[in-house]
C-alpha cells in the first residue's frame, strides 16, 4: 500500500483532511439504505485509507482517499455499497483538467465556442443530443468536436487514442470479417467482404 506520509501524494487526497462537501454528503443521504456507510467521513477512515486500486492513467497504486467520487451514473454506490471512484487518481484528473483549459482557450482563440451551437450532433453518432460534450485531443490539447455523452464515454473506456479504437475494431472484425479501408486523409471505412 502506498505510504500516506508521501509528500507527492497527500496533497492530491480528495477525500482526506480537507473535508466534505454538501453534495457529497447528500449521496450518502440520498442512498442511505445501499450505502454500506452513513457518511463519506465513515467510508473514509473504515475503508478508502486502507483500500488502494491502481490510477488508470499513471498506473501507480494509491489508496482509495486518492480518487475523486465517481457520479456519472444513476447510482453513487457500487453493488456492495461503497462509494464509486473515478478510475484516474486526484492528481491525474487535475493534470487532464489543466488539459481541457488548455484546449478551451486555444480553442477560444480560433472562434470555437467551448458550448456546441443548439443544433449540433454527435461528431460520432451524428445524433442530437440536449447536452454535448467538448472534445479535445488529450496529447495536443486541441479541439476535436462536440461528442454526446455516451460518444464521449465510449472514447474514454477506450483509452481516447486511435491505438484503443483500432484494437477493439480488430476484435470486433474476428467475427464480422469485414474489409477496412484507408482513403487519403485518413478516413477509415468498413464493408462487407468481397464473396
Amino acid at each position: 500500500m502506498t505510504n500516506l506520509n508521501n509528500s507527492n501524494t497527500t496533497s492530491e487526497a480528495t477525500w482526506g483532511s480537507r473535508g466534505f462537501k454538501d453534495s457529497e454528503r447528500a449521496h450518502y443521504q440520498k442512498w442511505k439504505g445501499h450505502a454500506k456507510y452513513a457518511s463519506p467521513e465513515e467510508e473514509r477512515d473504515q475503508y478508502a485509507c486502507i483500500n488502494s486500486k491502481a490510477c488508470s492513467k499513471c498506473q501507480n497504486v494509491k489508496p482509495l482517499i486518492y480518487f475523486n467520487g465517481n457520479t456519472s451514473g444513476r447510482d453513487a454506490f457500487d453493488k456492495n455499497g461503497y462509494r464509486l471512484r473515478r478510475p484516474e487518481c486526484s492528481l491525474c484528473t487535475k493534470t487532464a483538467n489543466r488539459g481541457k483549459d488548455v484546449a478551451r482557450r486555444i480553442a477560444k482563440v480560433q472562434g470555437v465556442s467551448y458550448k456546441a451551437p443548439e443544433g449540433t450532433c454527435c461528431a460520432i453518432c451524428g445524433k442530437a443530443y440536449n447536452k454535448m460534450v467538448f472534445d479535445h485531443c488529450h496529447e495536443k490539447e486541441l479541439f476535436r468536436g462536440y461528442l454526446c455523452d455516451p460518444c464521449n464515454r465510449s472514447l474514454g473506456v477506450l483509452g481516447d487514442n486511435v491505438q484503443g479504437l483500432i484494437a477493439a475494431i480488430n476484435y470486433l472484425n474476428k467475427t464480422e470479417k469485414m474489409e477496412l479501408t484507408v482513403a487519403p486523409g485518413g478516413t477509415l471505412s468498413a464493408r462487407p467482404p468481397h464473396p
